[in-house]
């Protein structure tokens, strides 16, 4: 099945973080559908150096006023594709000043119907304020109800020798939409493999039920118990035990769910995003895929 992915882009052509991953992670991106997202700053400061210079050439596929260093990272992002053989008639550009903040307009952009929103390193950094002010209720409810309804794919420097997806599991309904979210993802692409983890952090063991359920979600997909592996382990943090596991297996990805199984303080409080606020701040080499 095709898959359409909104891809954000900075002013900087040499980043792309979130173009690179794509096309490495996918045997064949031609198959899929992209959407470039540039968004203007609207501090004074970078307003007024890049609506002084706005691109007024041709843009064909582009909605929206164009600055000139933004066209340099969609020509570039272009480049990228040209050479993973995605036609240029599967790219559709959209720029935009920002209107209610970087974060809720990527969100807001995002929620449209994408399957997941891309986010080179530098963009994710602007969005970790969501998950670090759990007091904060605007926040809970712009995750919880109004924008952060798509999976976000954070992606830092691509390391190109790793592959296969790390699909965290805690039993928790919202873990269990990333087992969705990841068998969507891959049902075609057969080169991918998965390991389900299960961290223990006290308490019974639960694992051989949750990695049963997962593991039936990802069969209606189409994956095959050749290409799902399982993995229990033991930490004194999820997001430590996570981080160890990633390096262990060099994995490309690493799936969670945004608001797992709540413990101690995190659950008298109703904190949000928790292990994936640690693990946004840590990751390295891997793609994080945060599923509301």
């Amino acid at each position: 099945m095709k898959k359409h992915f909104l891809v954000t882009i900075s002013n900087d052509a040499e980043i792309l973080y979130g173009i690179r991953f794509i096309c490495s992670f996918f045997e064949d991106i031609s198959n899929h559908q992209v959407t470039l997202l540039h968004i203007c700053r609207r501090d004074a400061a970078d307003m007024a150096g890049t609506l002084s210079q706005m691109w007024n050439g041709p843009s064909d596929g582009i909605q929206g006023r164009l600055t000139v260093q933004a066209k340099k990272s969609i020509d570039k992002a272009k480049e990228i594709f040209s050479r993973h053989r995605m036609s240029i008639e599967q790219v559709m550009t959209k720029t935009c000043a920002e209107r209610y903040g970087k974060v809720k307009d990527i969100l807001t952009e995002g929620a449209k119907g994408y399957d997941a929103v891309v986010l080179g390193r530098r963009a994710s950094y602007s969005l970790q304020w969501m998950f670090e002010r759990p007091a904060d209720e605007t926040a809970l409810a712009i995750i919880r109800d109004n924008c952060c309804t798509t999976p976000l794919w954070i992606c830092p420097e691509l390391d190109p020798g790793r592959k296969n997806v790390l699909l965290c599991v805690d039993g928790s309904e919202n873990s269990y939409r990333a087992v969705d979210h990841v068998g969507h993802i891959l049902d075609d692409q057969a080169h991918q493999h998965i390991t389900l983890l299960h961290v223990e952090t006290g308490g019974a063991t639960r694992s051989a039920e949750i990695f049963s359920r997962a593991e039936a979600i990802l069969h209606e997909y189409g994956i095959g118990s050749d290409r799902i592996g399982h993995n229990s382990t033991w930490g004194l943090t999820v997001a430590g035990a996570i981080l160890s596991e990633i390096e262990k297996g060099g994995y490309a990805a690493v799936a969670v769910g945004l608001q797992g199984e709540k413990q101690g303080l995190a659950k008298s409080f109703k904190l949000a995003g928790g292990t994936a606020v640690k693990l946004i701040g840590k990751i390295e080499k891997a793609s994080l895929w945060c599923c509301p």
